[in-house]
């Protein structure tokens, strides 16, 4: 009698020559109730691993062998203590980390990485078959104790992990996997067999919107980016291929290049699609390709919000790729399965294997500002983690007036990312860093300097004396770093670095004379307002960190500065002529006196506009704050937006900025004409 023999639910049985993968369903978030356990949800490629007779065979979704490509995988399985056996699991690569990298992983292939440098890793999460038995029919935690004890003896440098679960308490496992970068978490029923195709036994819940979609196109590199500028993708909606979006952030320097010789193999003269966009200088290829993609939001108008490539899938085939719909988790809290065993949350976050849990669980999210308790891992007292990112001297006081640390700054950056990294992701960075903190010597950075957190992202960008790396983020890490390398503003380009030639944010900077109340600045964001509305533009409004107002304006991408920033001049001119006693729009202090000075030089090439939600290197550490219109009737003091009450207000406060990145509009011939151009 075998160990399989003893498994209930086990039955005799050929072997599996053909199976067809177990997967869960997407839902909108972690089932209510006990009678779940709870693995990570691995960034990488799905594989059924099958031993027959000391020879390994790997196989994708979609049955594609797959073998060759993970020798050392293959190697380490036909070492198992089993004549036959079918195991379920994902290939992938562990970030320093310990949080499963996809792209990194397409890295490694696209390398010739075999595995056997230990980057590679197969982590096994089911077992279908073992020793003539077929336990597809056992209880869910009765095939992971099988497979438990299938991996025991497996050696700690090799390529295999064994899945480890959660059962505590959903929601709260998902917050923190979702704290430490995970990709999310995957539900199952314990006492559930395996069936195959999708079904509700096996939930997935995501931590962000992410999903696979069909390249349809590419456009041309501009400036100094090499290979393509984006790509252009689509996904299958009752069973006819439309347009999804523009992609064009994500990319490393070698996947541009690779890419493109990729897409214009297959380059085709008309979209393979019914209702494609007019736009300029696209290319259009055969639905071959497939990208996985990272966004924010679908548009109404079934656009991809601030989507990022992630890598291509060779596990799907075009036809497969449609619109994951979230589906409510279950409301009714199942029966608890007698016998169910789990491990403490405590013990680890990510669940995959003690091994990669202890690189994970120092993978920390952010805390309220100020607390120095939660949201970080200390090490010794010089050392702390907040968001992925270690900071030295934590303790630092960078405000010494209000006595704000580092890491209670960095603390702030990490809560409202989520709020501040729409307006910031993937635009050019200027910065302004006072390593001794505010009142101490500070300095402008806009170039790559030795010593950078790899979370800080480097682009090349003509000048006028030759290329130079220019600094950008696409991350909470992204902004805790910032805060690393002592930088107490952040300013933005009105462009994106996909796009860096041409403008998507015209901001017009309203700066009041000294002597000028808050009531007078207000009127004039109005003004600007209302000027803007004649010519059929929306505008928005945030407060700089100082006594002055920002109009925010979002535009299409689609002209050139050397077009935007008249139009922004002739614009403030227009609104000096209406009221020369009340505005200016000459640099000169002499002629700024009781008037206040529309700034329009914040839109040509190279010039930055303090970014929402910064804050400024100034006394009282004030914030630059998104308001809504309503809020400049009433007396507000900007000074009171800080590091401790903006959170706050996000909190209670619906974002007023919340509809900007959904604003579709252009600078037209027609409004150029009427503003004198």
């Amino acid at each position: 009698m075998t160990y399989a023999d003893a498994l209930d639910g086990a039955r005799k049985a050929p072997f599996l020559d053909d199976v067809e993968p177990q997967l869960a369903t997407l839902v909108t978030g972690p089932p209510q109730g006990e009678g779940w356990l709870y693995e990570v949800k691995f960034d990488g490629y799905r594989m059924i691993a099958r031993l027959r007779g000391g020879r390994v065979t790997l196989l994708t979704r979609r049955g594609q062998d797959w073998t060759e490509r993970f020798p050392a995988v293959r190697d380490d399985l036909a070492r198992l203590p089993a004549r036959e056996a079918v195991l379920d699991g994902e290939i992938v690569v562990v970030g320093r980390d310990g949080v499963t990298d996809f792209q990194a992983l397409q890295n490694a292939l696209s390398e010739g990485n075999d595995g056997r440098d230990g980057r590679l890793l197969y982590f096994a999460f089911d077992l279908l078959y073992l020793d003539g038995r077929d336990l597809r029919g056992c209880a869910q935690v009765t095939r992971k104790r099988a497979l438990q004890a299938l991996l025991a003896e497996v050696p700690e440098d090799g390529t295999l992990r064994y899945t480890d679960h959660l059962e505590e308490d959903g929601a709260a496992v998902y917050k923190h996997a979702c704290k430490l970068g995970i990709e999310g978490v995957i539900a199952k029923r314990p006492e559930a067999p395996y069936r195959s195709g999708r079904g509700t036994s096996w939930l997935k819940v995501k931590c962000g919107r992410r999903q696979e979609f069909v390249i349809v196109g590419f456009t041309e590199p501009t400036g100094a980016r090499q290979g393509l500028g984006a790509i252009l993708v689509g996904v299958n909606t009752s069973g006819k291929l439309v347009y999804a979006g523009k992609v064009g952030t994500g990319f490393t320097s070698k996947t541009l290049t690779t890419l493109r010789s990729q897409l214009e193999a297959i380059e085709r003269e008309k979209p393979a699609f019914q209702g494609a966009p007019r736009m300029r200088g696209a290319h259009w290829v055969e639905p071959r390709l497939i990208a996985e993609v990272h966004f924010s939001a679908w548009t109404r108008d079934g656009r991809l919000r601030h989507p990022s490539f992630e890598g291509l899938r060779e596990d799907r085939t075009p036809e497969s790729v449609t619109v994951e719909r979230e589906q409510p988790p279950p409301q009714l809290p199942p029966k608890k399965a007698a016998g169910a065993s789990g491990t403490s949350a405590r013990k680890t976050a990510s669940a995959a294997s003690s091994k990669t849990a202890s690189a994970a669980s120092s993978k920390t999210a952010s805390a309220a500002p100020g607390k120095t308790s939660h949201g970080g891992r200390s090490r010794g007292a010089e050392q702390i983690e907040v968001a992925g990112e270690r900071l030295t001297n934590p303790d630092k006081v960078l405000y010494p007036a209000q006595g704000i640390t580092k890491v209670a700054l960095a603390r702030y950056y990490a809560q409202i990312a989520e709020h501040m990294l729409p307006h910031v992701a993937n635009r050019l960075l200027t910065l302004v860093r006072c390593p001794a903190g505010q009142g101490k010597p500070c300095f402008f950075q806009r170039h790559e300097a030795e010593g950078l957190s790899e979370a800080i992202r480097r682009t090349t960008v003509e000048e006028d004396d030759g290329k130079r790396t220019y600094l950008y983020v696409e991350t909470t890490e992204g902004l805790v770093s910032l805060v690393q390398m002592g930088a107490l503003e952040v300013h933005i380009w009105g462009s994106r670095v996909d796009r860096i030639e041409e403008p998507d944010r015209m901001v017009f900077d309203l700066d009041p004379a000294p002597e000028l109340p808050w009531a007078r600045v207000a009127d004039a964001a109005r003004t600007v307002r209302h000027l803007l509305e004649t010519l059929g533009l929306r505008s928005f409004v945030k407060t700089t960190g100082g006594k002055g107002l920002h109009v925010v304006v979002p535009i299409e991408a689609r002209r050139g500065w050397d077009e935007v920033k008249p139009f922004t001049k002739a614009v403030a001119d227009a609104l000096v002529r209406f009221d020369p006693a009340r505005y200016t729009a000459t640099l000169s202090k002499a002629k700024r006196a009781g008037k206040v000075f529309v700034d329009y030089l914040r839109n040509g090439r190279g010039a930055t506009a303090v970014a929402p939600y910064s804050t400024r290197a100034r006394p009282g550490a004030a914030v630059a704050t998104p308001l809504s219109w309503d809020e400049l009737d009433a007396p507000l003091d900007p000074a009171s937006f800080t590091i401790e009450t903006v959170p706050q207000r996000l909190a209670t406060v619906p974002d007023p900025w919340a509809e900007l990145s959904g604003v579709r509009q252009s600078i037209t011939s027609a409004m150029m004409k009427k503003v004198g151009l």
